[in-house]
């Protein structure tokens, strides 16, 4: 996994509870829009959800992940 994949899972591990992390900071420590985040990190879950989360943990993760991604269209 690249360091930037792992960077953000570890990034949403903290935040997905409270409805995911914010744009700003988003925007401020990966240089990408909520949009191409969110994206990618629904990738990311799919390919290899963080192992310190229960599976479901990751599935609440994945829904912050897909409410943030319809909220951005």
């Amino acid at each position: 996994m690249a360091p930037n994949a792992r960077e953000m899972l570890d990034f949403e591990v903290q935040w997905y509870h409270l409805g995911g992390g914010p744009s700003e900071q988003i925007h401020e420590r990966f240089g990408m829009s909520d949009r191409d985040y969110f994206a990618s990190l629904n990738d990311l879950l799919r390919e290899s959800p963080p192992e310190q989360l229960s599976p479901s943990a990751v599935e609440r993760m994945r829904g912050v992940v897909r409410r943030r991604l319809w909220m951005a269209k």
